[in-house]
């Protein structure tokens, strides 16, 4: 008789979140309904787990209001919604990884709110509520670069407290990571996880934490 894989195996269980593995029924089921919309967020981003990993030593008062930048799938921002109840909003270009943010979500049992916009939009008091924005391999491009720390700069001036950039390296990330330890007092540390998958990445981090 033939073995048959359960659904547990089409998830990974990482700090206490299910992580939908792109295997998972439901997953393919998403991808074949949007067969052909060309969707680079539709993946689950290492550096994700690496954010997640730094959060858990992190301290963020309860209900505290979260912005997660370029969010895909949400993972950070699952994990801070289940374990720190936080009020946490997605915010992607790219409408086609809703279904997954929001399946995602619901197998956590958490609410998180997905809004489709471009980060160039938001103004001051668009980011006035938030207490951290965060964002994870979000700074691929060269030119995302200048458009990013804008937007930080921005953040920081609305009164965000904490602003976390994990990726894993590119010259892009790097170039902002400059700016900002000039211009912004940031600074960059190196985290390396062991499991799901060894893996060292670099946050970008700004504020109290």
């Amino acid at each position: 008789m033939l073995n048959r894989p359960n659904h547990n195996s089409h998830l990974i269980d990482y700090m206490g979140i299910n992580v939908l593995k792109a295997s998972h029924p439901q997953v393919r089921k998403l991808k074949r309904q949007q067969q052909g919309h060309s969707a680079h967020g539709n993946k689950v981003w290492r550096s994700s787990f690496v954010l997640m990993d730094y959060l858990s030593t992190w301290e963020i008062p309860p209900g505290s209001k979260v912005l997660d930048v370029g969010c895909g799938w949400g993972l950070a921002g699952v994990y801070l919604a289940k374990h720190y109840q936080a009020e946490v909003t997605g915010l992607d270009i790219d409408d086609s990884v809703e279904p997954f943010f929001k399946l995602q979500a619901e197998i956590n049992q958490c609410t998180i709110k997905f809004e489709q916009r471009s980060f160039e939009s938001l103004n001051k008091h668009d980011l006035a509520p938030y207490h951290t924005l965060m964002g994870t391999d979000i700074c691929f491009w060269d030119e995302l670069t200048t458009p990013l720390f804008n937007l930080l700069r921005r953040a920081l001036d609305a009164g965000c407290q904490n602003i976390l950039i994990a990726d894993p390296g590119r010259p892009p990330f790097w170039a902002l990571a400059d700016l900002c330890v000039a211009k912004l007092d940031g600074e960059v540390v190196s985290r390396t996880i062991q499991q799901p998958w060894k893996s060292e990445k670099y946050i970008l981090r700004i504020g109290d934490q």
